[in-house]
């Protein structure tokens, strides 16, 4: 299955910034009546940067386009955090980052397996790289199921919005998916990989004003990851994500909260 990765290609690190990064807030503290978008922390403290400004830009689209309240941004350690309060975690993959201890696996797996959607970025755009090799890197011994190439009848062509491609801060190769549309959740894909640098098209400061520049197609393929990202998160909410927050009051007692 990972062999399919091979496709995905490098566009290099973190765009250089249209305007200063505006965003100093600690995450929001774990709600578990509320939507909240997370990512995963990388340790780098750029790439990091970019992921919360972009989703935060994305909560920003979701409540201006759709019925989803998304309540905050939260960064997340795999290592250590509960994943199960997320429907969709969002990772930028970095070159440097390590494989996983085997308790991370085992959380992962059990966040996979119960309807949770990982949408791995890459950041390449399709020609592989250091990036894609760490993707292997963090994934080995993770349960990945086969994977397959988006099709043009794929649910995540008509989530909300139609559309054939899914570009994001660069335009990029294919969108991996789950090869039939996921077994295991409700026909959803517990993982998306890809190379397009969403979270810095998405990437908004306090005012709106978008962060960093994207290429080749400007405001019209920003437009087009916007939609992306509202597809992607009406996606992962029609798994069963929902029906699983009734284990909630397990987790918080195994958290000893």
């Amino acid at each position: 299955a990972l062999a399919a990765l091979a496709g995905l290609a490098l566009l290099g690190g973190a765009p250089a910034p249209l305007k200063a990064q505006g965003f100093n807030d600690s995450p929001p503290p774990l709600a578990v009546s509320e939507t909240m978008l997370a990512y995963v922390v990388s340790g780098d403290s750029r790439v990091d940067s970019v992921a919360q400004a972009g989703l935060r830009g994305l909560q920003q689209a979701l409540l201006r386009r759709t019925a989803v309240e998304a309540a905050g941004v939260v960064g997340l350690d795999v290592e250590r955090d509960e994943l199960a309060f997320y429907p969709l975690l969002y990772w930028p993959v970095t070159a440097s980052q390590p494989g996983l201890s085997e308790g991370a696996r085992a959380r992962i797996d059990a966040y996979m397996r119960h309807g949770g959607v990982i949408l791995f970025d890459t950041r390449d755009g399709g020609a592989g790289g250091p990036e894609s090799e760490a993707l292997r890197r963090v994934l080995a011994g993770v349960a990945v199921p086969p994977l397959a190439p988006v099709d043009g009848d794929h649910v995540l062509t008509k989530a909300f919005y139609l559309m054939n491609d899914f570009p994001g801060r660069r335009t990029a190769g294919p969108l991996w998916v789950e090869a039939g549309e996921g077994g295991r959740n409700d026909g959803v894909s517990a993982v998306v990989i890809g190379g397009g640098d969403w979270a810095a098209a998405w990437a908004s400061d306090e005012t709106g004003m978008a962060l960093y520049p994207v290429v080749p197609g400007g405001e019209r393929q920003r437009e087009l990851a916007f939609r992306f990202g509202v597809n992607l998160m009406m996606y992962a909410l029609t798994g069963n994500y929902k029906a699983d927050q009734v284990h909630v009051p397990a987790i918080l007692e195994r958290l000893g909260q």
